[in-house]
């Protein structure tokens, strides 16, 4: 392989399974500190394999592995050195770098006067999942606010349809751990929009 390294390689591997099994199944990449059953003898008898070394040429691989993963939690490796793929993850890094901005502006799309109208169901699918669903808020916006509000135990309760809110709730619980932020200045943010009301 030349100017690749096997470990790299080896490495972006072992990532990329561990990860995608945090999103498609029980496995926790926190818990196991991405430790996945996997050796260099098997790794190396991959048809795959030439797409893990040029993937662990780029300095941004496991951005990249991530941004693509929770977009689609099955994509094939092969895909992750396509364009589309440096897309979704330039679109992913620059919300990344103006979290603050996302997170003001998705929540412009909520009542300001009564936050309880977008939070609450009666079985239905609230505003706010509404909303997600749509694409008008970001998925890290979902995150936040359950992190400030803590609404997700109320709509496990309430939500009737368990197929969509299941996946979804899913999806916002893989995520949360990876979501960095401060969680003091976006919870002003959040009190700041309702101040009429606390």
């Amino acid at each position: 392989m030349g100017v690749y390294s096997t470990k790299a390689a080896f490495d972006v591997y072992v990532y990329y399974l561990a990860l995608k099994r945090h999103f498609t199944s029980e496995y926790d990449f926190f818990k196991y500190n991405g430790k996945v059953k996997a050796n260099s003898h098997s790794f190396e008898n991959r048809k795959d394999k030439f797409f893990f070394y040029k993937l662990s040429k780029m300095p941004n691989a496991e951005q990249l592995i991530l941004a693509n993963l929770l977009e689609n939690p099955q994509i094939w490796v092969g895909d992750l050195i396509e364009n589309k793929a440096h897309e979704v993850y330039q679109q992913w890094l620059k919300k990344q770098q103006s979290l603050t901005y996302v997170f003001r502006t998705d929540i412009s799309e909520l009542d300001q006067d009564d936050p309880d109208s977008d939070l609450m169901t009666n079985g239905d699918h609230p505003n706010l999942l509404r909303l997600y669903v749509a694409d008008k808020i970001s998925i890290e916006t979902l995150v936040i606010l359950d992190d400030v509000l803590n609404f997700f135990p109320y709509w496990e309760k309430k939500i009737r349809d368990k197929i969509l809110w299941t996946d979804i709730n899913k999806r916002v619980k893989k995520y949360r751990p990876f979501l960095n932020y401060d969680k003091a200045k976006m919870r002003k943010i959040v009190l700041d929009k309702y101040s009429k009301i606390y």
